[in-house]
C-alpha cells in the first residue's frame, strides 16, 4: 500500500496509513477509505470524471497491494502490475491503482476496441451534458446505462418527457414496427403488436394466395386452381379494414414509442435499484451499472429469428404450390 501512504482520502481528508482498507475508483484511479466510499456512495471526484485522473505511483517491488474484495469477479481483468482481479471496463486497478489501459475490459489484451472507446466517450459526454436533469428520480447516467445505443437521441427526448411532453416522433418504430420493439427489448409490447399484425394480415394473406394461383394458371404453371379461397368479396372488405388498423398501429408506435420507451427505462432503473436496496447491503456502483447494462441495450437475436420464421412461412406457401400435382413446370 506504499503507493497510497501519505496521500489524502478525497472524502474525509485523512492521510492513508499502513493497514487502511482502501478501494480505488475504477474510472479515475482515486483511492478512498472503503468506509468513505460506501458512505459517499460513489467516487468523491465523480463530477470530474472525463477530465481528471489521479496520479498513480507504482508500488515498490514486493509491496502488498490493496484488497481485491471490491472487484467484480464475473468479468475479471487481472492487473498487469499486481495481479488483482478488476471489474470489466475498469480503467484503474481497484487494488494498486495502476492504469489498466493496456489490458482492457474482461482481461482482453490491447484495451477496448475503437468502437467501445467511442461509445464510452460519447456516453460520458452526453451524461455530463444532462447532469442537471432528473428523470423522475433517475439520473441521466443511470438512464444511459439502460439505453446504451443512440444515447443522445433518447436523452434529449427524455428531458422533454420529464417536463410533461406526452408524444414524439420515432420513424424507426413506424418503419420496423414490432421488429424495432424487440430490438429495444420491449418484448411484451412487441409480442402484442406482432400478434395484432399477424391476425390483421390473415385476410390479405388469403387473397394473395388466390391471386398467386390465378397468375400461375394464366402463365401455365398450374393446370388448375389448387384451393379456391372462399368468401373473397367479404375478405376484401376485411382486408381493407385490417389495413386501416395496421396503419393506426404504425402511426401510434411512431408517435408514442419514445414515451413508452422512456417509461420502460425509468421502470428498469427503479426496479433494479429497489431490488438491490431490498438486499440490505450498500449498492455497489460497479455491479449496479453492470446490471442496468445487461437489462438494457439492444438485441438483434429475436428480430433475426422472427424474420427467419416469416421467410420460412413464405417458403412453405411456395413449396405447397410447387409440390402440387397441378404444378406443370416439373412434369
Amino acid at each position: 500500500m506504499g503507493n497510497f501512504i501519505n496521500a489524502e482520502c478525497p472524502y474525509c481528508g485523512r492521510k492513508f496509513a499502513e493497514g487502511d482498507d482502501i478501494v480505488v475508483c475504477p474510472e479515475c484511479g482515486t483511492p478512498h477509505h472503503r468506509d468513505c466510499y460506501k458512505e459517499h456512495g460513489s467516487c468523491a471526484n465523480e463530477e470530474r470524471h472525463g477530465s481528471f485522473e489521479w496520479g498513480f505511483v507504482p508500488p515498490k517491488k514486493g509491496e502488498p497491494a490493496a484488497s481485491q474484495s471490491a472487484a467484480n469477479e464475473q468479468n475479471p481483468a487481472a492487473c498487469p502490475n499486481c495481479g488483482v482481479l478488476n471489474p470489466a471496463g475498469a480503467r484503474y486497478c481497484v487494488g494498486c491503482g495502476a492504469p489498466l489501459g493496456s489490458f482492457g475490459p474482461g482481461g482482453r489484451a490491447g484495451g477496448p476496441t475503437p468502437e467501445e472507446a467511442f461509445r464510452e466517450e460519447r456516453e460520458r459526454v452526453f451524461t455530463q451534458a444532462f447532469s442537471g436533469t432528473n428523470f423522475e428520480g433517475v439520473s441521466p447516467k443511470e438512464a444511459a446505462q439502460v439505453i446504451r445505443t443512440n444515447i443522445e437521441y433518447f436523452l434529449f427526448r427524455f428531458r422533454s418527457f420529464a417536463s410533461g411532453r406526452k408524444a414524439d416522433v420515432n420513424f424507426s418504430a413506424f418503419l420496423f414496427s414490432y421488429f424495432y420493439l424487440f430490438y429495444r427489448k420491449m418484448y411484451g409490447l412487441g409480442l402484442a403488436v406482432f400478434i395484432a399484425n399477424t391476425v390483421l394480415s390473415i385476410p390479405s394473406l388469403l387473397l394473395n394466395i388466390m391471386t398467386i394461383q390465378e397468375m400461375y394458371v394464366e402463365q401455365g404453371l398450374l393446370s388448375r386452381i389448387i384451393w379456391n379461397v372462399p368468401h373473397q368479396e367479404e375478405l376484401m372488405v376485411f382486408a381493407l379494414i385490417a389495413s386501416v388498423f395496421t396503419w393506426f398501429i404504425r402511426i401510434g408506435l411512431m408517435l408514442f414509442f419514445n414515451r413508452l420507451y422512456y417509461s420502460k427505462v425509468i421502470n428498469t432503473v427503479k426496479k433494479t435499484r429497489d431490488g438491490l436496496e431490498a438486499g440490505g447491503a450498500a449498492i455497489d456502483e460497479i455491479s449496479y451499472y453492470g446490471t442496468l447494462r445487461k437489462k438494457g441495450g439492444t438485441s438483434m437475436i429475436i428480430p433475426i429469428i422472427l424474420f427467419a420464421l416469416l421467410m420460412l412461412g413464405s417458403f412453405c406457401i411456395a413449396g405447397w404450390i410447387v409440390t402440387s400435382p397441378y404444378f406443370t413446370l416439373f412434369q
